[in-house]
């Protein structure tokens, strides 16, 4: 017969192993119903049979010591071998709960909240109270339907804050961005961009490179108005770029000028809510890039710290790809095979097969992480793009000769990163695929980190990891 299995897989067979030879009436459940401050509990035996009737407690040391007790009152009632304590996610309400109940000893199992939800629809009562809740947790924990992730710790739970963080301050910056592009659109449109026509052909010219660059935001925040540049004329604009190092040159004067020339005549009187709005998101932009820019050195000092930096051998992955890959999986040891990996991230498949057929393989399940679900997609879709890396290139051409579209190409892309970085991890090894044209694709490591700190840092967890201390040496 070989070795032991189950149905539900080596998950199955860890629940059935700390179950076995237990009398069912001695396994005491707990399910709780997180909330921000009313969370709830009941307490039954494996049958179901009630032993504590649901009670609310706080989300504090007083609460939890209420909550201990009537756990410890119950298991010394009927004499409990084992306990099965579970809670569903619900945003990051349950976390505290959890890392004082397993400070205290306890073992907790975390519900999906769809997992609750589809017990609910399974026993045909769509009311959703918090004793509903209850008692579909309870059935998720009997049925062993809790998830085998764990809340992070350490290292790991820091670099997860500090790239959620960063992510959040990227999204704002991008949507400050818009704001401010929309704010001159009103205040001066030419500034932005001119138009030409020329053998009956519009062209569009930008003004500058980068609308971002150091010398727009000057203006933007000093010289905003078409009037204020014609003012300046070009001797004042040159002599203005060489005292604040705006390194404006001559043609885009030129174009600045001509855009404030043929620009519309507004008054200042009927701009002023827009140029008060515009100084207001100028603060804020300027705030958003401090501010990313102070994570993303936390998150470097950070990462250094663990085995995601052997994910910077990989070309196209730099170190905020890494470090939030890193944060949101996890230790990888929690994991068996990439595969819970993929699910955790929810970007695995759906599968429909029936009656002996061949399978067929349908969108994504997005029941797992989202934060992590957008770490992916944004791999996938960089790596399929990029141009430094044709192991993952060329899997993605492959994928488009089969007809497979842009958002699938990028989600199976990133789902086979989650195969190599798991393997990196696992077997402690840097990126080092076959040979492309006789060149390695394998990068250096500490190239990637900015400070020489972090860098010797990065140097010493590899010479760890890789147990040797003459590669990839800091120069």
């Amino acid at each position: 017969m070989g070795k032991n299995r189950n149905i539900q897989g080596r998950k199955g067979c860890r629940f059935s192993e700390k179950l076995r030879g237990i009398s069912l009436d001695q396994i005491l459940v707990v399910p709780i119903d997180a909330a921000k401050y009313h969370p709830k509990a009941l307490i039954c035996n494996y049958f179901g049979d009630i032993l504590e009737d649901s009670f609310f407690f706080s989300v504090n040391s007083v609460g939890l010591d209420e909550l201990d007790n009537k756990i410890r009152q119950c298991a010394k009632a009927c004499n409990a071998q084992h306990i099965l304590i579970g809670i569903e996610a619900t945003g990051h309400y349950h976390e505290d709960i959890v890392r004082e109940l397993e400070k205290r000893g306890y073992q907790v199992t975390i519900i999906n909240a769809y997992t609750t939800s589809e017990e609910r629809a399974s026993s045909l009562n769509w009311t959703k109270t918090d004793d509903v809740d209850l008692a579909a947790i309870a059935v998720a924990i009997r049925h062993n339907k809790g998830t085998e992730s764990k809340l992070p710790s350490g290292i790991y739970d820091k670099l997860l804050t500090a790239t959620r963080a960063r992510r959040s301050e990227v999204n704002k910056h991008s949507a400050l961005q818009i704001e401010i592009r929309h704010l001159m659109d009103v205040i001066w449109p030419g500034f932005q961009a001119i138009t030409e026509v020329r053998n009956g052909k519009t062209e569009t010219k930008p003004i500058f490179s980068d609308f971002w660059g150091k010398a727009p935001l000057f203006l933007m925040r000093h010289y905003p108005e078409p009037r204020h540049i014609l003012n300046l004329g070009p001797e004042g604009l040159s002599l203005m770029s060489r005292e604040h190092r705006l390194k404006m040159r001559s043609g885009t004067i030129e174009k600045l000028l001509y855009a404030a020339k043929v620009a519309f005549n507004k008054s200042s009187d009927d701009l002023e809510i827009e140029l008060m709005l515009l100084s207001m998101k100028l603060d804020e932009l300027n705030r958003a890039s401090q501010n990313i820019s102070i994570l993303e050195q936390k998150i470097e000092e950070l990462l250094v710290q663990t085995p995601g930096v052997l994910l910077l051998s990989l070309p196209e992955v730099g170190l905020v790809t890494a470090a939030e890959f890193t944060a949101e999986a996890g230790p990888i040891e929690q994991y068996t095979n990439p595969r819970q990996i993929i699910k955790k991230a929810g970007t695995n498949p759906l599968v429909s097969q029936t009656g002996g057929g061949e399978p067929t393989y349908g969108p994504i399940s997005k029941q797992g992480n989202p934060w992590f679900r957008t770490v992916i997609y944004s791999i996938g879709f960089n790596l399929a793009n990029g141009r430094t890396n044709p192991y993952f290139r060329i899997f993605a051409e492959r994928l488009k000769a089969n007809g497979k579209k842009g958002r699938q190409i990028w989600i199976a892309t990133g789902n086979k990163f989650i195969r190599v970085a798991f393997a990196l991890l696992r077997d402690k090894k840097l990126f080092n695929p076959p040979l492309w044209n006789g060149l390695p694709l394998t990068k250096n490591v500490v190239s990637k980190i900015k400070t020489k700190e972090n860098k010797a840092a990065a140097q010493k967890i590899l010479d760890s990891l890789l147990n040797r201390s003459d590669h990839l040496k800091v120069s």
